[in-house]
């Protein structure tokens, strides 16, 4: 009998330690402590949580190291666990005297964050220009070692304790939503030091570096004292205005105007608009109703005129959103004769999406968006005809109805007939408010904005609150919502691939950029470590900068003045017209190399050609390099992207004679040089790279104040 007791109250305490997970818990964990997470070996990494008030509770973790913690008057609680390099997953267990918590899968190994905007968030599935060999790698990878916890995106005022997001493992599909450059970087490493890489993903598209920096640094630079200040008394409106559309359904808009106006004027071959039109064709279904029931005046419809709808709407110049208009026609005989809509844009319409679809009798018969294909779309709309089909046409009353979406004009208008003549409508048009397109107030997806239903509602405008909404790009918010969860995580290190949506502030100087991004590299290294490994990405090229994406890179470059600081170079991997290049597997494989020799220690030419020292011989100037690896060597792109100057400044394409480390240039319109530059274009490529394959950063003598002149 005793021994039946004591095999009955193992199997009992078994049963209650299996249980683990699966009851409701009284712990609290942040979601980055879960299971499959990856913890840095080989030090002393935090861990947290939340339990009842005043309990003593144990921690055991299955490599060898136990500990005891106490959670405080309030639950919460924090120590430190001791790593090693235990190279099978492991699980660390919570236990006090009442329950008993599992986190299960922990690997032990190196964790690094990666943070930015869009070309950090770039994944395997994104847009039409997406990650190069996105197929091979989601067929061919197979890294259960590799795990990236992607943080769900959020906005704050005030900075948050968790984050949304898991722990995934790079196999197969699980791959197509990591950030394509963070992978790439994490295969790298994992191939050369054989041990688990977790990244921590933070990213979100078209951000600015203030979001992402700490009001405590920010309020220290006089430009932002004053905002912040501001943006206390706005966060009562914020409250007002999330209140305000979370009353009604949202649907997201399908793409940005920037991208159907790169869809048509510049980029018509790259697929822009085939890849959005389809999130705009699930808008295809706001108005069904009201169109579908023309006969009938359903509710809300306002009579045309300045007292009514418009006006209100007009007062908000931004104004955006879904709209309806609806008048009627008459004609007298069908037969031998053809009818057409002729519409065009009001005279003096703004830079705005304005997107229409036309039905007569509840039938589509032209649209400027939905349906359409690349070709034929236009986002600079002209004078458009499009012929009714006969077979919706009525003799006597016909009704018309003009969906807007975007800016609410109803335009120019007419119906022609094809023995010229035209119908005239009568003046009463009528006029309904569907949707109003505003920033989202959650689950952001790009880009960014929502139209919220309107359509059954009587909206009154005095009513609306003043609107106020936080951003991605409002001071501190990403840092409040993505990164303050993060900074109690150990990490090795942190890769940043951000700046595009700074370029061209405050000028040539970039003043404030230049200010910004080392506070904000100190203010991390308060809590990772005042030696963290912090590299970064120079920009690549791009045609829309209007010529400051030389300035920008150059502050960029001199950046690298702060310690333990990396830049790898893009400029042979950017592509003029597109925002977003698909080459991130050397985005990747290039921050690996600045990771693998200055932190990890391995004997590697890390970067390309770096310039060093120049001098003058005549009408020869000569420019000396380092880290030229086993030597330097130019591409042909047929032109070689280095020009000098005399003592004006005015620069000439320059011929290129090439050595070991170093480069002799001239010009026969320069006779005495005094200057050289290289790369200095927003869409100038690549061409003088180390025998290693690394590029050049662009530069420019003017800006290199201790480079041998």
């Amino acid at each position: 009998l005793k021994n039946f007791n004591s095999v009955f109250c193992s199997i009992i305490l078994v049963s209650i330690m299996s249980c683990g997970n699966f009851k409701k818990s009284q712990f609290e964990l942040p979601s980055l402590f879960s299971d499959g997470m990856v913890l840095q070996r080989d030090t002393l990494v935090t861990v947290l949580g939340k339990y009842l008030p005043n309990q003593k509770i144990n921690i055991l973790c299955s490599w060898g190291f136990d500990t005891t913690t106490f959670s405080d008057s309030s639950g919460h609680w924090k120590t430190k666990l001791k790593t090693n390099s235990a190279n099978s997953p492991q699980i660390i267990t919570l236990s006090t005297l009442n329950e008993f918590y599992k986190i299960k899968d922990v690997l032990l190994g190196e964790v690094w964050i990666a943070s930015g905007q869009s070309n950090m968030e770039q994944t395997f599935n994104y847009c039409c220009n997406t990650t190069d060999s996105s197929d091979s790698e989601v067929l061919s990878a197979n890294f259960p070692n590799i795990r990236m916890y992607n943080v769900k995106k959020a906005l704050s005022n005030n900075p948050l304790d968790n984050t949304e997001g898991e722990w995934v493992s790079a196999i197969g599909e699980n791959i197509i939503d990591f950030s394509a450059a963070g992978y790439f970087f994490a295969k790298n490493l994992h191939k050369e030091l054989d041990v688990p890489i977790g990244i921590i993903h933070a990213s979100w598209g078209s951000s600015n570096i203030q979001s992402w920096t700490s009001k405590e640094v920010l309020m220290n630079l006089d430009e932002f004292a004053k905002k912040f200040k501001t943006l206390q008394s706005d966060s009562i409106k914020y409250e007002k205005t999330s209140r305000w559309y979370s009353r009604f359904k949202s649907n997201h808009s399908g793409s940005g105007a920037w991208d159907l106006f790169l869809s048509s004027d510049i980029l018509p071959d790259i697929g822009y608009f085939d890849f959005f039109v389809p999130s705009w064709a699930k808008l295809d279904n706001i108005g069904y109703q009201e169109i579908k029931g023309y006969k009938s005046d359903y509710k809300y419809w306002k009579e045309l005129d300045d007292k009514q709808i418009i006006k209100p709407i007009f007062n908000n110049p931004n104004f955006s959103g879904i709209v309806l208009f609806k008048n009627h026609f008459t004609i007298n005989a069908k037969a031998s004769k053809e009818y057409f809509i002729m519409i065009g844009p009001n005279e003096g319409a703004p830079f705005k999406l304005w997107e229409y679809d036309i039905y007569i009798n509840g039938k589509k018969q032209g649209s400027s968006l939905i349906n359409l294909e690349g070709r034929e779309y236009q986002f600079n709309k002209s004078l458009s005809s499009y012929k009714i089909n006969p077979d919706v046409l009525n003799i006597g009353d016909n009704t018309i109805i003009m969906r807007v979406m975007g800016y609410v004009s109803l335009g120019n208008i007419k119906i022609k007939i094809s023995n010229n003549d035209s119908i005239n409508f009568s003046n009463n048009w009528k006029v309904k408010l569907l949707a109003e397109e505003a920033f989202q107030i959650e689950n952001f997806k790009y880009p960014y904005t929502a139209f919220y239903d309107y359509s059954n509602s009587d909206i009154k405008f005095e009513d609306i609150p003043e609107k106020f909404f936080l951003t991605h790009n409002t001071p501190s918010t990403l840092y409040n919502g993505m990164m303050a969860p993060l900074l109690d995580y150990t990490i090795k290190g942190f890769i940043w691939y951000q700046g595009e949506s700074n370029v061209g502030e405050g000028g040539k100087s970039h003043s404030l950029y230049k200010k910004i991004f080392p506070l904000m590299v100190s203010n991390l290294r308060v809590f990772y470590g005042k030696n963290m490994p912090f590299y970064y990405a120079q920009l690549a090229n791009y045609f829309n900068y209007g010529g400051m994406l030389p300035y920008f890179r150059q502050i960029q470059s001199e950046l690298l003045k702060i310690k333990n600081t990396g830049m790898i170079v893009t400029l042979d991997i950017g592509e003029n017209f597109d925002f977003h290049p698909s080459n991130k597997h050397d985005v990747g494989k290039r921050f690996a190399l600045l990771a693998l020799k200055r932190t990890y220690g391995i004997n590697i030419i890390d970067s390309g050609p770096v310039p060093s020292g120049l001098d003058f011989e005549g009408k020869y100037a000569n420019l000396y390099f380092g880290n030229t690896g086993t030597g330097l060597k130019i591409k042909d792109e047929g032109k070689s992207w280095f020009e000098i100057a005399g003592e004006d400044k005015k620069y000439f394409e320059s011929d290129v004679n090439v050595y070991k480390n170093f480069l002799q240039l001239s010009s026969n319109y320069v006779q005495n040089p005094k200057f050289v530059r290289y790369a200095w274009s927003d869409t100038a490529k690549a061409t003088l790279f180390n025998i290693e394959g690394l590029p050049a950063s662009p530069f420019s003598s003017e800006y290199m104040e201790d480079i041998n002149r």
